[in-house]
């Protein structure tokens, strides 16, 4: 189907863009922050790293299992109502979260406020294709990963230190608080361009070719078995790293914060860049953007766990954070330059289902791992490179559906 967008100017353009960008903010900081959060509130309520885990993939379960609807709902109602109603959700459940006194307690509000992080990605990649031409997608994307981590900087640096000084519910009050003020503001402002449908034949019109051959092409099946493993990797780590600093190299919550930030600064930058260049230099490339990172950070994340020192070991992932950052950015940049526009919201549901999974089933296999094995990360952390050799694997098996494809818009 052929689609046609509304005009509009460079400075709404990017004013709607600024919105989305403090959006995934928002988000960011309650999913980071949690990841620093889980150390004090674990000593206080008395969990074990399997229910700490536990705290961390309740979150994940709920976002899975949204994403399969928010794709479905961006593609018939459009982004905007879908990304207000995440955000108020996440906002709202996070100042909870500061109220909570119990485990089950914490495990309902963090599954509820997964369930608005379910929509907000789905949502996000439908706006892209409402909002920017194709030969920019990447780089846009680049820029909402980039505000992610710079939330993940955000959160670790400010978690351990809000944390340390007045309290960790302190700093789910302030995220909340913060979260609402820009709930307000996308209601208010937030309105994309309207996607508009050129007149074709009744034939044309009716044809449900793309959403049939949807489900049975390998083409998404291999991406999404891909970023499943990538985003194993991604959640696994972050959600692990604050409590591999405090316990195995013997550091101080804010020490934690300021130390945990130095590899999501890096996964930053490679974010950024990846994005220009997937648009540039290596627009076509992304396969070789995945066998290069997936390589490179299974190397690291060995050599890290093996390292004698401190800064060995923040050297290590800063460059782990590095191909981390290039695989997940090539990876969603496939659907965005390639997948038609009829059908853009389901299939990255289907992606962002596959994400939400892994970040159900990663922190609590670590933790398990990590009790099973007397309190060690040995094993967790050769879970996570099993993980990238599959990505490695599918990634040489990747191929660009050919043109004859209904799922694929060559335009």
């Amino acid at each position: 189907m052929n689609v046609l967008r509304t005009e509009m100017s460079a400075g709404k353009r990017n004013f709607i863009f600024s919105l989305l960008f403090l959006a995934w903010l928002v988000d960011s900081l309650t999913l980071f922050g949690m990841n620093v959060a889980i150390i004090p509130i674990s000593k206080e309520l008395h969990l074990t790293q399997t229910q700490s885990g536990m705290v961390i993939s309740s979150f994940w379960l709920s976002s899975a299992l949204m994403t399969l609807l928010a794709g479905w709902a961006s593609d018939k109602f459009g982004s905007r109502k879908i990304i207000v109603i995440a955000v108020f959700m996440i906002s709202l459940f996070s100042l909870l979260t500061g109220m909570i006194g119990s485990f089950m307690a914490l495990l309902a509000i963090r599954f509820i406020l997964g369930l608005g992080d379910g929509g907000l990605p789905t949502g996000s990649g439908v706006a892209i294709t409402e909002i920017f031409k194709k030969d920019v997608r990447a780089r846009a994307k680049s820029m909402l990963l980039a505000a992610q981590l710079i939330g993940g900087v955000l959160a670790l640096y400010l978690a351990g230190l809000i944390a340390d000084t007045w309290g960790w519910r302190t700093m789910f009050y302030i995220i909340g608080g913060v979260g609402l003020v820009v709930t307000v503001l996308l209601f208010k402002y937030y309105n994309p361009p309207q996607i508009v449908k050129q007149q074709e034949s009744a034939a044309e019109l009716s044809d449900d070719r793309p959403m049939k051959e949807l489900y049975k092409s390998s083409f998404l099946w291999l991406l999404v078995v891909m970023y499943f493993c990538s985003s194993t990797v991604h959640w696994g780590f972050s959600s692990w790293l604050p409590s591999y600093l405090e316990q195995t190299r013997d550091l101080n919550l804010r020490e934690v914060g300021s130390l945990a930030m130095i590899p999501q600064a890096c996964g930053l930058v490679a974010a950024i860049v990846t994005g220009f260049l997937i648009d540039k230099a290596l627009a076509g490339k992304e396969k070789i953007i995945v066998l290069v990172g997936a390589i490179v950070s299974g190397l690291c994340l060995y050599m890290m766990f093996n390292a004698s020192t401190i800064q060995l070991a923040i050297s290590y992932q800063s460059v782990f954070s590095i191909g981390d950052s290039a695989i997940s950015m090539a990876i969603l940049a496939i659907p965005l330059k390639y997948v038609s526009q009829k059908i853009i919201g389901s299939f990255l549901g289907m992606m962002y289902f596959a994400s939400g999974m892994a970040g159900f089933i990663a922190p609590t296999a670590m933790g398990a791992l990590i009790d099973g094995f007397g309190g060690s990360f040995q094993a967790a952390f050769f879970f996570l490179i099993g993980a990238l050799v599959i990505v490695i694997v599918c990634a040489v098996f990747y191929r660009i559906p050919s043109k004859n494809s209904s799922l694929i818009d060559h335009a």
